[in-house]
Formats: C-alpha cells, structure tokens, sequence
C-alpha cells in the first residue's frame, strides 16, 4: 500500500493544536486477506496524561474533543475510536486499559490507522514502542505522531523511531532522577512530604496543624495500648464507639492500630523515604530496607503524644511484630467481582477444612460494619449456573449446537455494546460542550447546557468502572468463545456445557459482578448489563458461615 500524507501544523501550545491532514489512496485497499474497493480509512486515536490534576485531566478532555471533531471532519476517514488513560506511566504498558484495547481492536482488524499526539505520550519505553509498531506495521496497521511528524507507513527503516523513542525513555529516566534528587534534597534540609494521617491536616496551605477531634482518638489508641489492650482490641473498641479513620472509613483493623501506633509522626519526628521506586520504568514501589538513604528528622512538627509514652508503646508492639512476613496476594477468577450490597466491602476467599467461603471484608473486622455472613463458593456456583441457564434458556431436549451459537454471539457482541454506549454518551458530551461553548459566544444564558453538560459527564463516569471490568474480561471471553468452538464439535455440547459451567472462570466471562443483597440473595450483573436475583435460601444452613 502506498499512502502520501501532507501536513501543515498550527501550535497554539502544547494541548491545544490542530493539524490538517489529506491522504491519498489507491481505489483498492488491502486489509489482512479482503480486499475491498473504496474502503474508507478507519482512523482511531490515543491519548493519555500522566496524571489525574485538573489540569491534565482537562488537557485530556481536549484531547478527545478534537481528535474526535478531528476524524469525523474527514470525508475520507471512518471513525474507529477515541482511546484513552488517566493517570498512566508511559513507561509500563500492562497498566494502560485503553492502550491494550485500542492494541486488541487493531489486531481485531478493527483500525488502518492510529493518530497520536507525540511518542511520548504513546509510549516511554523504546522497546514497547518498536514492539508495538513491528506488530502494527505486520498487520498494515500504521501510527502518525503528530508532533514529531513521523508517520510510520513511510518509514524505510525504524531508525529514525529508535532515536526519537530513546529520547522519550531518556526524558522519562531523567525526569525521574531530578525528581528523586530534589526529593532527597529537601529531605536533608529537613523538609518532611506533608502525608494526610489522622490527628494532623493541612490548612490554609500549612500542613502538621493538628485537629484536636482526631487527635484524641490517636491519644486513645496510646492509652489503650499502654493499659495492655492488643492493636485487634482496640480496633473492636474503636469500631464500636463509631470512630473514622483519615479515610472517613469506619473499618478498623489490628493492621491500621498497629500502623497508628508505629508511626513516629505523632511524637513529632518524621522519618523520610520509608519505601521508595525500583526504578522509572516499573515504577515497583519496595519497602526501603537499607538500599536508599533514610532520613529521621526529630521534633519536625509538634506531637500528638509524649515521647516517654511512644517510647514505651513501642516496646509493647514491636514483639508482636518481629518476623512477620506476608505472602504473594493470590487472586481467584471471583477476586474483586464479589461485593457486599449492604456495606460495599468485597467478598474474600477463604479455605478451611476443605470448604471454601467467601465472607465479606468488613464483616470480618466487626459485625457493627456488616451483618451479611460468608457464603460457601459451591453454593455461589450452583446459584450462577441456575442463574446461567434460566437467563440463556439452556434446553437440553434442543439442538446442542444452535443454543452454542446463540452464546458465543453473546459474548462476541459485548465488546460492541460496550462501545456503542460509550460513543454514545462521547458524542452525547461533545455535543453538550459545543452548544455550551455557542451560548457563551453568543452571550446567552448557558445554566441549563451545563446541568446538561454535567449530566452526561456525571453518566459517563458512573459507567466508567463496568466498561473497565468489561475490558478486563477480555481473555476469559476469548476463552469461553474457544471452548464453545470446541463444544460445537462435541456428540453431546449442551452435556459438555453443563459440566463447564461448574468452573468460575467459564461462568466469569458472562458476568461482571455478584453482588451479596444479604446472605440469601444474590444479584448477578451480566456483561450485558442485565441483572439478575437469585434467592439461595434453598441452600440451608450450610449454605452460609
């Protein structure tokens, strides 16, 4: 394929630009095996700030609004996507949803080509970026950066990408190590990192201010400990008298006491770099053991409690402490996809005797937080399955193999529906600023546009964390899809399936999130957005603990 691209650049500053861009192509337009005469160019678009500031958060907003107004312009281009991270690294791939999305829908087939404001904000790491672009570029999936001027459709050799892309990763490693230095800096001047803990805020711009509510309930703890009390008993106690962590939570545990008590802050010291980051690319946060510098600054701000009684709160803790180690947390195909309707908390497994139950975080910590009781993980798949084949209308006496195909639709259409009301809700707010931005120039009353505007942000925010759940779910769609092409195959598919259905990670592919209403009533959300209640009463007592 031969593409000529001209551009022109207009750079009013570093979010807001505009380019102009013209594309010719051959009538004939090669994608994977098809060819197909007059195909448009499917254009999608990544942008990404690296942090959640209003201002980035606004510089990303911008972002989207005139790519989107950008692609659509374009006669000769067919929308494909806007795709998007708040707050990501460039340097780490793994943690960019929309990244590894827009990724999965070009090698999907789904894009021709991908619009991106510079390499840096594609990605700081060389190898991730020529990685990415080889893959692209097998698949005749080609990346314009907007700012370097760089269209990678043209490129002859990737020498030019290797040098610029070294020069993000090189930006990012010494953006790092400034900021490191400066840190360190500070910290041997004696300027401890204001972190909101309980007892101190920051007012009026003046941090360490001590606010005597908060600070009596961390006098307390002392007191308690120094009478004999363990960390677990007075966090029972401080539950039942209804105290809030900085969190605003109620939840304590022995965890969050013995951190309380531990921490030198409240005799007024302030010891720096506790943990610090592997390095810029992972950006692993280790406990500081001795690798870096620490520094102890004495009498940083005033205390909360003497430090004859610290002194001595330290001795009784640091026994029950000694040589604790924690493990590798294990996830399951249910982490994080259990919740608790009364309270919020998740649901977490636990092993005992060869019975596996799923209890509710702050059920555990005190039945004051929560009165829903765990629930046996076998009872829980029962419910699903029922549930499963009730809402699929699985019949075992019709053919096997068109009820097969009728599921694997199901899953293979989530992904649409997922975007299509996401696109939606875009253009619903692309349209909301523009008539906002009309009436402002116009010196019209704006109020109603933006409650409006505010009402379709406040939308597209409430359903932001089921399309990322949805997202995350992606391989064991692909994987349920697999074992139904198997099932296909099978003398017996719907026998095939029931069996199947006993394992969470094929039933994980339909569903979004189980919500406990109480210990007799689960809601099942599918990837559909349907819901669904399942009475488990019929369990018995075994049923639950």
């Amino acid at each position: 394929m031969e593409t000529n691209i001209s551009r022109k650049m207009h750079s009013t500053g570093d979010d807001c630009f505009r380019f102009s861009s013209h594309i010719s192509r051959p009538v004939e337009y090669s994608v994977g095996n098809l060819a197909i005469d007059g195909h448009k160019l499917r254009v999608a678009s990544y942008c990404r700030v690296s942090s959640e500031e209003e201002l980035q958060v606004n510089s990303l907003d911008n972002q989207i609004v005139h790519y989107t107004n950008y692609i659509r312009s374009n006669p000769e281009w067919q929308f494909a996507g806007i795709f998007s991270d708040l707050g990501k690294s460039g340097t780490r791939l793994e943690k960019r949803d929309g990244f590894n999305k827009m990724i999965r829908y070009a090698k999907a087939g789904k894009m021709d080509l991908i619009l991106c404001k510079s390499i840096s904000r594609f990605a700081r790491n060389v190898m991730d970026t020529l990685q990415v672009v080889r893959e692209l570029r097998e698949k005749k999936i080609f990346v314009l950066f907007e700012k370097e001027n760089l269209y990678t459709g043209d490129m002859q050799s990737e020498f030019i990408l290797t040098m610029l892309a070294a020069t993000a990763q090189e930006e990012s490693r010494s953006t790092s190590e400034n900021i490191s230095w400066a840190t360190s800096k500070r910290f041997e001047q004696g300027e401890a990192k204001f972190s909101r803990i309980l007892g101190y805020k920051k007012v009026k711009g003046v941090p360490w201010v001590i606010d005597r509510k908060e600070a009596y309930i961390v006098q307390e703890a002392f007191e308690e400990c120094l009478n004999g009390k363990s960390p677990t008993e007075i966090a029972r106690q401080f539950i039942r008298k209804g105290y809030l962590k900085a969190n605003g939570r109620e939840d304590w545990t022995n965890v969050s006491v013995k951190g309380l008590l531990s921490n030198e802050r409240y005799v007024g010291d302030a010891l720096c770099q506790k943990t610090y980051t592997e390095d810029y690319l992972s950006h692993k946060v280790m406990l500081n053991e001795g690798q870096k510098t620490k520094y102890y600054i004495k009498d940083h701000h005033e205390g909360i409690v003497d430090r004859d009684t610290f002194d001595k709160v330290q001795k009784l803790i640091k026994p029950r402490t000694k040589g604790v180690k924690r493990g590798p947390v294990k996830r399951y195909d249910f982490t994080g996809r259990i919740s608790c309707g009364e309270c919020g908390g998740n649901f977490h497994r636990y092993q005992l005797r060869g019975k596996v139950t799923w209890r509710c975080s702050n059920h555990l910590k005190s039945a004051r937080l929560c009165s829903v009781v765990g629930i046996r993980e076998e009872t829980i798949m029962n419910a699903l399955k029922k549930a499963f084949i009730e809402k699929h209308h699985i019949d075992s006496k019709a053919p096997g193999k068109r009820q097969l195909v009728k599921l694997e639709k199901n899953l293979q259409n989530t992904e649409v529906l997922r975007d299509g009301e996401q696109n939606r809700l875009r253009l619903e707010l692309e349209k909301a600023l523009f008539a906002e931005s009309m009436a402002v120039l116009e010196n019209t009353d704006e109020t109603e546009l933006v409650k409006h505007r505010q009402s379709v942000e406040s939308a597209i925010a409430e359903r932001e964390p089921w399309w990322a759940m949805v997202d995350a779910d992606d391989c064991y769609r692909k994987d349920a899809i697999s074992e139904l092409e198997r099932m296909k195959q099978s003398s017996s598919p719907i026998k095939d399936l029931y069996k199947k259905l006993e394992n969470p990670k094929f039933l994980r592919a339909w569903m979004t999130r189980v919500e406990a209403e109480s210990s007799f009533l689960l809601k099942v959300t599918w990837v559909t957005g349907e819901e669904t209640k399942i009475n488990i009463n019929e369990g018995g007592d075994e049923a639950w603990q």
